[in-house]
């Protein structure tokens, strides 16, 4: 299976961040984004860890991935659309599908053992691109 990133959401830490922090604050946005542009990244880490540790996975929902996947056979791709019905697929051809799922899904997808597989490629692939390192390091830093 071949895995390539389309597009994906543009600074995808600093949604999260942002969904958030409007969970719990009743500042406008552009504060907010004020609030975490001066913070920076770290402090983005930090949101995701609380994320992950309170089992906030709604806010992670904010990132998106469009992937171009081959090699995924039909009886799969029928099998993980419903299962995972936030997954959306397209087939261009025989084996060759673009997927769009958030990253909400990657993480069902990870402790899914008969598909785990998939993510693991997903994720290589993120790393490989660089694609949402802070996500990617706080999210499967254990696996």
């Amino acid at each position: 299976m071949r895995i390539s990133i389309l597009w994906y959401t543009p600074s995808p830490e600093k949604i999260i961040s942002l969904a958030m922090r409007r969970c719990y604050s009743t500042k406008p946005i552009e504060e907010i984004l004020k609030e975490l542009d001066q913070k920076g990244p770290e402090y983005w880490r930090h949101l995701l860890e609380l994320a992950f540790r309170d089992k906030s996975f709604d806010v992670i929902e904010h990132f998106y991935l469009e992937l171009l996947v081959e090699g995924l056979a039909k009886a799969d791709v029928a099998d993980l659309a419903i299962n995972f019905p936030f997954m959306q697929f397209t087939e261009f051809k025989e084996n060759l599908w673009l997927v769009l799922l958030n990253a909400r899904t990657l993480i069902e997808l990870w402790y899914d053992d008969n598909y785990k597989y998939i993510a693991e490629s997903i994720v290589r692939e993120m790393k490989n691109a660089n694609v949402a390192p802070i996500f990617v390091s706080v999210a499967f830093a254990g696996d």
